[in-house]
């Protein structure tokens, strides 16, 4: 069996390089975790996991500007303040989620592992990559970004590429963020199913 991990990742903050020397992933908290768990069919495994990370006042003040915004206008600041959970607990808890669904680590030999997915999925991986390095290490080195797919749309087909997004709200809210992601791929699979049956007609 072969699965997506559909994530998605709030934090205080871009990764990008700072005045103060540091990447931004870091530098800035994580705040929050989501996932679910699909099939290669995009069919959804279990039930999805969500992790809101503990960080006192001090912390989240390492945050750029408009993540507090955004995030207090959320209620997502208050639930990390309330939140006894520590990233690497939190880490943890992700690994032990894979592992009760069957889900291995990564193994080159048996092509084991879960492929993480995600809209501008190299984001959220960076963060994983700098803070979580256990769960770094348990996942597919690649990863399927379906903001790749809509930009090849936009590239060749704006139409195509306005009309499966135009639904989507973009709430910064990680299990909603993750269930728009994973509609958009599937609108995607439809694509792909339909050009193979139409070369199989012709």
């Amino acid at each position: 069996m072969k699965y997506f991990l559909h994530g998605d990742l709030e934090t205080g903050g871009l990764n990008g390089r700072l005045e103060n020397g540091k990447l931004g992933m870091e530098h800035y908290p994580i705040f929050e975790l989501a996932f679910i768990v699909t099939d290669f069919e995009l069919n959804q495994v279990g039930e999805p996991l969500r992790l809101v990370v503990h960080h006192n006042v001090n912390s989240i003040k390492k945050s750029h500007p408009w993540a507090i915004k955004t995030h207090t206008e959320s209620g997502l600041l208050a639930e990390v303040e309330a939140s006894s959970l520590t990233l690497e607990q939190a880490e943890q808890q992700v690994i032990d989620y894979l592992e009760a669904l069957g889900i291995e680590p990564y193994n080159r030999e048996d092509k084991t592992g879960a492929v993480f997915s995600g809209n501008s999925i190299m984001f959220d991986r960076s963060y994983i990559m700098c803070q979580m390095p256990k769960l770094h290490e348990y996942l597919h080195y690649r990863q399927l970004d379906i903001s790749a797919l809509a930009l090849a749309a936009r590239a060749f087909n704006p139409d195509l590429e306005k009309f499966i997004t135009s639904k989507k709200q973009y709430k910064h809210e990680a299990l909603a963020d993750i269930r728009e992601s994973i509609e958009e791929l599937k609108a995607y699979r439809v694509l792909f199913e339909l050009i193979v049956a139409t070369q199989e007609i012709e």
